[in-house]
């Protein structure tokens, strides 16, 4: 396989433009019932795996990569006994494109696609493109802002189109209401939307000088404006800042608890960052900011005062909502086929819906990892992210943007099966690959 080096010459083009074309398949199937966005979606993600396969763009040089590659191979086994337990191959299918197949975005990441550090030679020589999280945001903020649209407009056929897809049990503008879906349903598009706040951030910060160490990052933008141009500098900062605050509304209207909950997280750890971290703005900017926010909140409480008592509700139900669900999730680790081996990919998640003593986990992924993966599995799972979050704090400067999206979809996999979505699986997977190769980039540029 490639060497660190050598892959740092090199771009994954598919991986590069993969949510651009996921996000423009599912605004395709709203009008077009033909159009089969996660079956493309599986042939998109095919020809990823090809691509790295045929330019031999993955690598065991790191305990992480073998590791990763074990996980996989782990899955793909599970097989075996989920068809010996009596489950259908079909579940296994299902639930492996999903959740299994992304996992291949570990190994895009050791290309470079993530930001590029200003101060380095440019993408021209170093092989980085710096799209992949640009597209990212693009693509996330397309789902935004047609879901904030049809939100208002709500449209027949748009109603028509989440009522055949499920996201909504009654074909009325009242339910459709109720939580924003877009075209992608609430529980993706509240961690995705979440995520493209955290991929906002170094746009944000864009052309400020590194300090404690850190390495700045360059957004790989399309308009030519350097780092001493400064008129390019606001444009790239004020997208950032709009991009966050859109993607903050879209995780506050999907209406899910758990997206609600990690989007305040991300606003304290955005702070955090500008103001004690990188030191981005002077701390007096900090009360400023303050004042707005209060400000912005008592208006918004005279204006929509119902809006912010349904977030309320929605926030301090969540208690109440992690032991509901708890009597499900005992239920299922009781009736493991294999304590130690797991029930098979796909045996716990929703595509067992209906097949006879299957104990479905609609809404917690790590309890649905242990149970399909029992102790073998889950210990793997477990000790990736371990090397993960720890590597990801050491290295902040390099991985605030990947510690955070890691941080955030394994909080959100608590309640939610976050880890099992065409469009979630994917952006998990490449920031944990970034964390464990951003020193490479760095010291190969």
């Amino acid at each position: 396989m490639g060497t660190d080096s050598e892959m740092n010459n090199r771009k994954i083009w598919f991986a590069g433009i993969y949510y651009v074309i996921a996000v423009m398949l599912y605004v395709l199937n709203m009008f077009f019932e033909a159009v089969r966005p996660g079956v493309l979606a599986t042939v998109f993600l095919i020809c990823v795996a090809i691509e790295l396969f045929i330019r031999k763009d993955i690598t065991f040089a790191k305990f992480i990569d073998k590791l990763v590659a074990a996980y996989i191979a782990y899955n793909t086994l599970s097989v075996i006994w989920l068809v010996k337990s009596g489950m259908p191959y079909t579940v296994y299918i299902q639930e492996f494109v999903v959740s299994l197949l992304p996992v291949i975005f570990y190994y895009t990441a050791h290309d470079g696609t993530s930001w590029e550090p200003v101060g380095f030679e440019t993408s021209e020589k170093s092989g980085r493109s710096g799209k992949f999280y640009r597209n990212f945001v693009y693509a996330v903020l397309i789902l935004g802002v047609l879901g904030i649209l049809l939100q208002i407009i709500m449209p027949q056929f748009y109603i028509d189109y989440s009522y055949r897809l499920s996201f909504v049990s009654k074909a009325d503008a009242a339910t459709c209401r109720v939580r924003m879906d877009s075209v992608v349903g609430s529980t993706v598009l509240g961690f995705i939307s979440v995520a493209a706040m955290l991929a906002s951030i170094p746009f944000v910060m864009y052309g400020a000088a590194p300090v404690s160490g850190t390495v700045e990052r360059d957004m790989g933008d399309k308009t030519g404006a350097s780092v001493k141009d400064a008129s390019g500098i606001k444009r790239i900062r004020l997208f950032g800042i709009v991009s966050f605050l859109i993607n903050m509304t879209v995780a506050f209207m999907s209406n899910q608890r758990s997206a609600m909950v990690v989007a305040i997280l991300v606003i304290l750890y955005f702070n955090y960052l500008i103001f004690f971290v990188f030191r981005t703005l002077d701390r007096k900017y900090f009360i400023v900011e303050l004042i707005i926010v209060l400000a912005a909140f008592a208006g918004l409480c005279a204006v929509r005062m119902d809006a912010v008592m349904k977030i309320y509700y929605r926030l301090v139900s969540l208690p109440d909502a992690i032991g509901e669900r708890s009597e499900q999730w005992i239920a299922a680790v009781n009736n493991m086929y294999s304590t130690w081996l797991g029930n098979g990919l796909g045996a716990n998640g929703h595509k067992a819906l209906g097949i006879e003593d299957a104990h479905v986990i609609a809404d917690g992924g790590l309890v649905k990892l242990y149970c399909e993966q029992g102790i073998f599995g889950f210990s793997m799972f477990i000790y990736i992210m371990i090397l993960s979050l720890r590597k990801g704090l050491k290295n902040l400067g390099t991985s605030y943007v990947e510690l955070g999206i890691v941080a955030v979809a394994l909080l959100q996999s608590v309640g939610s099966n976050i880890l099992a979505f065409q469009l979630t699986t994917p952006i998990f997977w490449y920031a944990v690959g970034s964390i464990h190769h951003a020193d490479d980039r760095v010291k190969n540029s």
